[in-house]
């Protein structure tokens, strides 16, 4: 399939849902500071596609997901509500300075979540190849053989940016139904209250109460936590003071994360900067020092180019085995190995000048981080982004594989429970917590996620007649320099085991030549 090509998605129907039974009184809630950081990211969404039922009874419903997605909303009400953002109140605790985020629900003038109909013409396998496919010809897939537009809703979601619609959702849901039987399921939430692990959480009890429901089964005690405060409750210090302490800003600082400044103009940066238009009610306050973002690194009109490459479990073993065949190799995971590795490819590809400083900004999960560890279930979205630094070589032959593993590791053991302690006071006190962006794109930069351990092909609606997961999708922008790490689905009830037990996708957006380079590099394998 070309790039040209297309799903030929038919939007049939769109209804709003709300939670089947109204419990408790209007409630606002302010996130945490986490939250609040990443407002602007892009929605945390991922598609999950699925062959055709054995049985046509097990076919997948819009009727059924809608009434299983009510129900559903009874133990998530807080994204049926409306997010905003505060005004500057001085002397009145972190929660209430400028720029935080608030959630209102249980309210009359709660949103919903969108639900959108759709099908499709077309066989899905024609442009989604199984996963024998792409484990053994098509290691290195064109992701965009599979056009996915259209199979989520283009809708705003909430926080997006200044211009999105004050009735804008928190998540939308779309099911799309193809003409061979297969079907796609795409659920869409605002960064702001979900990062992956979230987004895995609702989906699997999302599903469980589906396949309750078709099977007149009792329906699953859903238990998610959403207490935002609980990740407040870690930071040091006093964060409700009228000011910082300097020496816990001072140690915060230590960390390795940049501090690009996101509402700083920049010459010849591709698009406005997106500081809020009401900024200027906040000028009389100190700013913490930034560093411009790098817009002169960064070709915004470049061509991307789009692969998913497999690693089989013998591949990462192999990997893993070269990265720790030195001294110089710490004690690193196989992850440590292998993003090491895919990364000192791309730094090839990309034809750096030697000397040159390249970073793998990398998003780290803060439930396991601090003490005691918050549970898999506590929702939003406790993130950050660590900035690992290599040098590429003076010599033609790629950087030290154990050494570049072991700064990974290296790095991001500094992110202890006392720095992040730290790093939690320093942004309870930033005058705007969406102005310090901690990674960038462009020739020096990968932003680097992996969805790991989160079971995303767990989530079944029907049962054991239903389609088997043929592929779970995260939705992510087309930008060069990003790189998501994806466990490969196993066969259906595989459950539990080292992430690599069936291998990982590694989904790569690189500028086009850089990718013909990459695909070229016999070292990849």
């Amino acid at each position: 399939m070309g790039e040209n090509s297309t799903l030929d998605v038919q939007v049939t129907s769109s209804t709003t849902i709300f939670p089947e039974s109204k419990q408790g009184s209007p409630s606002t809630i302010p996130l945490s500071i986490i939250d609040c950081t990443v407002s602007y990211f892009a929605r945390c969404a991922a598609i999950w596609f699925y062959d055709p039922p054995s049985s046509p009874k097990a076919a997948l419903s819009s009727s059924l997901l809608q009434a299983a997605l009510s129900k559903t909303l009874d133990a998530y009400p807080q994204w049926c509500g409306r997010l905003s953002y505060t005004a500057h109140k001085a002397n009145a605790g972190h929660n209430e300075r400028y720029r935080r985020v608030h959630l209102t629900y249980n309210a009359p003038t709660d949103l919903g979540v969108p639900f959108v109909t759709a099908t499709s013409p077309k066989i899905l396998s024609d442009f989604l190849p199984d996963a024998a496919s792409r484990k053994f010809g098509k290691k290195a897939w064109d992701g965009f053989e599979l056009p996915t537009d259209g199979l989520y809703p283009s809708t705003p979601l909430s926080l997006n940016n200044d211009r999105t619609p004050p009735d804008a959702p928190n998540v939308i849901v779309q099911l799309t139904t193809f003409a061979c039987g297969s079907t796609a399921v795409a659920i869409a939430i605002t960064h702001s209250l979900a990062d992956a692990q979230t987004l895995s959480q609702f989906s699997k009890d999302f599903s469980m109460v589906s396949r309750a429901i078709l099977n007149s089964e009792p329906l699953p005690n859903l238990s998610p936590i959403f207490d935002p405060q609980r990740l407040d409750a870690f930071a040091a210090g006093d964060i409700d003071a009228e000011t910082p302490d300097l020496n816990l800003l001072e140690k915060a600082r230590k960390l390795p994360c940049h501090r690009y400044d996101n509402y700083l103009q920049v010459p010849n940066q591709p698009w406005p900067v997106h500081s809020p238009p009401d900024f200027d009610t906040v000028s009389h306050l100190s700013l913490s020092p930034t560093d411009p973002l790098p817009w002169d690194e960064y070709d915004a009109n470049a061509p991307v180019s789009h692969r998913v490459l497999h690693f089989s479990a013998s591949e990462i073993q192999c990997v893993y085995t070269q990265a720790t065949s030195s001294q110089e190799a710490a004690k690193i995971s196989k992850l440590d190995a292998l993003l090491a590795h895919v990364w000192t490819r791309i730094n090839m590809a990309r034809n750096l000048e030697p000397g040159t400083t390249t970073y793998l900004d990398m998003t780290l999960g803060l439930r396991p981080r601090i003490i005691p560890p918050l549970p898999p279930n506590f929702l939003g979205s406790p993130i950050m982004n660590a900035a690992i630094p290599t040098t590429i070589p003076t010599s033609s032959t790629p950087a030290s594989l154990p050494a570049v593993a072991g700064t990974i590791r290296n790095t991001l053991k500094e992110f202890t429970p006392e720095m992040i302690a730290a790093q939690l006071h320093d942004l309870a006190f930033e005058v705007s917590p969406q102005r310090i962006w901690r990674c960038f794109l462009g020739k020096r930069h990968i932003i680097l996620t992996a969805w790991l351990y989160l079971e995303l092909d767990e989530v079944d609606f029907v049962g054991e007649k239903g389609g088997k997961v043929r592929y779970v999708w995260p939705v992510m922008p087309a930008i060069d320099g990003l790189v998501d790490v994806l466990e490969t689905v196993g066969e259906k009830g595989d459950k539990g085991g080292h992430w690599s037990r069936n291998g990982v996708d590694v989904s790569v957006y690189l500028e086009k030549g850089a990718m013909a380079r990459l695909l070229k590099d016999e070292g990849v394998r």
